[in-house]
């Protein structure tokens, strides 16, 4: 199985002490490097503790985090991330969870397709406009993408104006501050760079509008490498 991040995943089955538990032997295969750890957790059922956000929570037994597979809900204070947190802890008050397909990510989280009374919640949370789905291989892909469909065709929640949108709310302010998730870094574009027009502002992202580059750097952003193209073109197309 492969799993997020592009690393092998085995996992194998094993006898727990506890009476109706397992524990599963996670081992990752990075390179040559091999990191085995042991996750246990009550079959087929877990009682939630705690929510930690939109797409984490937080299990009774041993207190192990799950994150839910192939989702990416806002962080509590970026734009629908109260309204995220709040969502998840809704439907998993009622009822147990069972994890599907469980796998452990590289922070020794347990990652997996969640369900409650049937009811798969990785998809209920992308239709709704709860959460941004993250392409994954895996059984639940279909369902979370046409969940995902939905939601942008509905422009529910995260993709609603407040969190996303192209035009600057205020002209004089058409900086784009943007989040890339996959480096974790945080980029400005001016209307002069490259590939400018097709960045779009996912507040829910974190990304955000700003007056001029210096306001850009002062909140963290630095100047994407792409704008250098338009330097060249144009001197003044980045202003401090």
């Amino acid at each position: 199985m492969v799993g997020r991040g592009g690393k092998s995943v085995i996992l194998v089955p094993m006898p727990a002490k506890k009476l109706g538990a397992v524990v599963l032997t996670a081992v990752v295969v990075a390179g040559s490097a091999l990191a085995v750890k042991n996750i246990s957790f009550v079959d087929p059922r877990e009682t939630v503790y705690k929510i930690a956000d939109g797409d984490t929570f937080i299990l009774e037994q041993n207190k192990q985090t799950v994150r839910l597979f192939g989702i990416d809900a806002p962080e509590k204070d970026n734009c629908y991330g109260p309204e995220s947190y709040s969502r998840l802890g809704k439907l998993l008050k009622k009822g147990k969870v069972q994890l599907k397909e469980p796998v452990v990510d590289k922070f020794g989280r347990i990652v997996a397709l969640v369900y409650v009374d049937g009811k798969f919640i990785n998809e209920i949370m992308i239709r709704e406009g709860f959460a941004a789905y993250r392409s994954e291989p895996g059984s639940g892909k279909e369902a979370m993408k046409a969940a995902h469909e939905y939601a942008k065709t509905q422009k529910l929640g995260i993709y609603s104006s407040a969190c996303t949108d192209d035009t600057p709310p205020d002209p004089k302010c058409p900086i784009k501050g943007n989040h890339d998730l996959d480096r974790d870094e945080f980029l400005y574009l001016t209307p002069d760079c490259p590939y400018y027009s097709l960045v779009t502002i996912r507040r829910f992202e974190g990304d955000r509008w700003f007056c001029t580059g210096k306001e850009a750097e002062s909140a963290g952003f630095k100047v994407s490498s792409a704008c250098a193209l338009g330097t060249k073109r144009n001197p003044k197309s980045i202003t401090p």
